[in-house]
């Protein structure tokens, strides 16, 4: 579980998404920050001058502020650490990771805007960018998790740093020890006879090799055997999106690295497509620094 959580709020509602999962996932007594990111583009001014809309974008703020104060203290009755603010700032991704890094989150949790298919551009900034990990809670928020996929990959396609298996990993036993769930470390691929049947030889020799590798990353990480997952088909993305469909993953945990829009037209983004419409949550991790 985290002890020190950052949930970005849509309003003041205690039953929305990010507000219930993040209470899911905080240790008993930890620390919750509901931020709440005020900014009407019609308040930020008229032919360059700020000034004169200082005072309505301070009144809107200082009733923004109340409200999520109030469910700052909704939460502190329940035992944890809360407080709600509210403050002017926009873009989300910049102002959110500024916060995140001032009150030393270990955790950030926001949810798609209701009715939406998918994050906003600045909201998918934030996950591929915030040096913390976010959750982004896409399913039912008032259960608590049961299956939890860690997402690998022990042949780093695509320049996917080592370390990032480990992060991964490490963020989803934390959270699986917490909930008492069932821990998968899943390595999703296109096998070679997805493509004809004449390359089913070819198919036999590359499943013993990943095999061996998942294997051999769960056993690194202290894991049975049994947790270590091979996935074969279509794409990765849809491979986890179908497990979730499934019921075999509520939560599904897998790295986010940040690209350039041109490389992203060519290489895509496997968490990118899987939050696209998920009905699992998606924790996107970042690798840990290197020392």
């Amino acid at each position: 579980m985290f002890g020190n959580i950052l949930v970005v709020a849509r309003g003041t509602n205690p039953d929305q998404p990010a507000v219930q999962r993040a209470v899911l996932c905080a240790r008993p007594g930890g620390r919750l920050v509901v931020l709440d990111l005020v900014h009407e583009p019609v308040l930020d001014g008229y032919l360059g001058n700020t000034v004169i809309y200082e005072p309505l974008r301070a009144r809107v703020v200082a009733e923004r502020r109340a409200a999520v104060e109030a469910l700052g203290r909704a939460l502190s009755a329940r035992g944890f650490d809360a407080r709600g603010e509210a403050v002017w700032e926009y873009p989300l991704d910049e102002a959110v990771a500024k916060h995140a890094r001032a009150a030393g989150s270990d955790l950030v949790v926001l949810a798609p805007p209701e009715a939406a298919h998918g994050l906003t551009p600045t909201e998918w900034r934030l996950v591929t960018s915030c040096t913390a990990p976010v959750l982004v809670a896409c399913g039912p928020a008032k259960k608590t998790y049961r299956k939890i996929v860690a997402a690998v990959d022990p042949f780093h396609v695509h320049a996917k740093p080592a370390a990032l298996d480990v992060s991964i990993i490490d963020c989803a036993r934390r959270l699986a020890e917490g909930c008492a769930a069932e821990l998968g470390v899943v390595h999703c691929y296109t096998s070679p006879d997805y493509f004809g049947g004449e390359y089913a030889g070819a198919a036999r020799a590359e499943v013993s090799a990943r095999r061996e590798a998942l294997e051999r990353l769960a056993a690194q990480a202290g894991l049975p055997k049994s947790a270590a997952r091979l996935a074969s088909g279509g794409a990765p993305h849809v491979l986890l999106r179908q497990m979730a469909e499934r019921g075999e993953a509520d939560l599904i945990v897998m790295g986010a690295l940040a690209r350039g829009r041109f490389e992203e037209l060519f290489i895509g983004s496997t968490a990118e497509r899987v939050l696209n419409g998920s009905v699992a949550d998606v924790l996107a991790v970042k690798a840990a620094p290197e020392s």
